[in-house]
């Protein structure tokens, strides 16, 4: 292979490979290689897989004072990123798009009908959607997750296209009602196979009972969920579930109907083995403690289940 006067060897490469670079690195960066090179120019909206992050367009590390000023700014700039890579990729083929955003002012106003109208012609083929919290979660108080409950069911009820091609959500900092967690989750969700919560509860310690036999969940993950019991009553298509942060003096987990579930991970500050997972399922569990892996006693669960109480459990 020749290479011509003034092209660098990156530029050599054909399309499908510069196209796999691409993907490795966030959209800010795709986007200022694009514009420094015009071999490179059309390449980011042949992508295949298209990731937007909020936080790609932070300034950097945040501080209290200039949290929300931070964030308005990067909301804007993510906003005409989102409308400019929708409207050109119109002209190619289909996307899978991870996005994850803030709900804040009236950007959720611009990017619903955007996703909405790329969801319904088919630019938008598989969605993954985070929306993240504006604090962390321990500067959380119960009225800022009530306003993100609110902010996360007011653009899901106004948008219910985004739902359509969604199979994987992430949330922060939401408290939820359990009726319309579950409405929003699985009756509104339907495509939803992989859902991660991460300092969302139902508030007072209350119970969360999942009764959703036509749900195509497959992953659920909850970090450090605050929740009186999780009573996964009915998901026929689930095989995992961690719960990393069970905080609660007893052991609050009990199935029903998941002939799916082939790993169990939890993590935990104190339980009981006699209470500890409640099931109908036919192989035995492990129950490990922190620095020995070796079988400590069989209580009755899924396949590849531990229970931990250090370190932190994690699917794989």
């Amino acid at each position: 292979m020749q290479k011509t006067e003034g092209e660098d060897r990156f530029s050599l490469l054909t399309d499908d490979i510069l196209l796999s670079i691409l993907g490795r690195v966030n959209i800010t960066t795709a986007a200022r290689t694009s514009v420094l090179s015009k071999r490179w120019k059309h390449l980011p909206w042949l992508l295949q897989e298209l990731t937007i992050e909020a936080k790609d367009f932070l300034p950097g590390p945040l501080s209290c004072s200039a949290e929300a000023q931070h964030i308005d700014a990067a909301m804007a700039l993510l906003t005409k990123a989102i409308r400019s890579f929708l409207a050109t990729h119109q002209r190619f083929s289909s996307l899978q798009l991870k996005l994850k955003l803030y709900l804040v002012d009236n950007y959720s106003d611009t990017i619903g009908p955007l996703l909405s109208e790329a969801i319904g012609v088919g630019t938008v083929k598989d969605s993954d959607l985070s929306i993240l919290g504006e604090k962390e979660s321990e500067n959380c108080n119960d009225e800022d997750m009530l306003q993100q409950a609110s902010s996360v069911d007011g653009f899901f009820r106004a948008y219910t296209g985004v739902l359509d091609c969604l199979t994987r959500l992430s949330l922060y900092n939401v408290f939820f009602s359990e009726r319309d967690m579950n409405h929003i989750l699985f009756d509104c969700c339907k495509q939803l196979q992989h859902l991660y919560l991460s300092n969302c509860d139902t508030g007072g310690l209350a119970a969360w009972k999942i009764h959703a036999p036509d749900s195509n969940l497959i992953t659920l993950e909850l970090d450090m969920c605050f929740l009186g019991k999780l009573e996964v009553l009915h998901l026929p298509k689930l095989e995992r579930l961690r719960w990393d942060g069970w905080m609660c003096p007893n052991a609050p987990l009990s199935f029903g109907v998941v002939p799916c579930l082939t790993r169990l991970a939890v993590r935990f500050a104190t339980f009981r083995i006699t209470s500890a997972v409640h099931n109908r399922l036919a192989t035995s569990a492990r129950i490990v403690s922190p620095g020995n892996r070796k079988l400590a006693a069989p209580i009755t669960a899924t396949h590849h289940t531990e229970i931990h109480t250090n370190p932190a459990a994690t699917i794989r």
